[in-house]
């Protein structure tokens, strides 16, 4: 693992999603931290966040992204993740019923952002999304408004284009295609390619076969498979 450390590691963004959502979640992700395994971590604004946990991160040197969701649904006792399909159908439903549109997410994830300010004191440092909701063309013009209106430099847009064989992955590429010219308009800074580590089944034969360039990875540190392959692999 040197040899991959000093050839790869400096163009991996490990970045620790759903900060909040459990208080495990919150120790898994603070633990690797200390270990130096976390590049970035996103946290949930209106997730569960003690005054521990923020001086924690705010002692740590890693990037702290605001983790933007939809309607604050938490699962304390996640441990596992649901099906691409099963979260397409319920991403559709809630649009088709109303109960999730474009300006209620533009108002809501501005109160996101700004519950962020008032936690830690600054702007975030980048933005990211619980399922990749911003990559959702309607939705990816108001992170890149937000972006904008306050000059957060990084928002997660990295082509998933090198894993295909996930749907998820194939979906978000397609979307991304979609998203490019906005993305470009904006300016942002994106790493150039992304994976949710679940994507991955072999993890050394994914990291024999990375893409050129930044890759970052997703990971959920309060799934236990996840928190074992951060340790052993990053």
């Amino acid at each position: 693992m040197i040899d991959f450390y000093n050839s790869h590691r400096h163009r991996l963004i490990v970045s620790a999603d759903d900060f909040g959502i459990s208080p495990q979640a919150n120790r898994n992700a603070l633990f690797l931290i200390s270990l130096g395994k976390i590049d970035r971590v996103g946290v949930m604004a209106y997730g569960k966040i003690s005054e521990e946990d923020i001086k924690a991160i705010g002692r740590s040197k890693v990037k702290t992204d605001i983790h933007l969701d939809i309607l604050h649904e938490f699962h304390d006792k996640r441990r596992k993740r649901r099906s691409a399909f099963l979260r397409g159908v319920d991403f559709l439903a809630k649009l088709i019923t109303g109960k999730i549109s474009p300006k209620k997410v533009e108002n809501d994830w501005r109160e996101q952002i700004e519950k962020f300010r008032e936690i830690f004191g600054k702007n975030p440092d980048g933005i990211s999304s619980h399922e990749h909701v911003h990559f959702f063309p309607p939705f990816l013009k108001i992170a890149l408004k937000l972006q904008n209106e306050y000059s957060i430099p990084y928002t997660r847009f990295g082509d998933s284009a090198f894993i295909h064989h996930k749907p998820i992955a194939y979906i978000l590429h397609i979307l991304r295609f979609f998203n490019l010219n906005a993305y470009v308009k904006a300016g942002t800074v994106s790493s150039g390619s992304f994976v949710s580590l679940d994507w991955v089944e072999n993890v050394d034969k994914f990291l024999d076969n990375l893409p050129e360039g930044t890759i970052e990875i997703a990971c959920h540190p309060e799934i236990a498979e996840d928190f074992e392959r951060i340790k052993q692999y990053f």
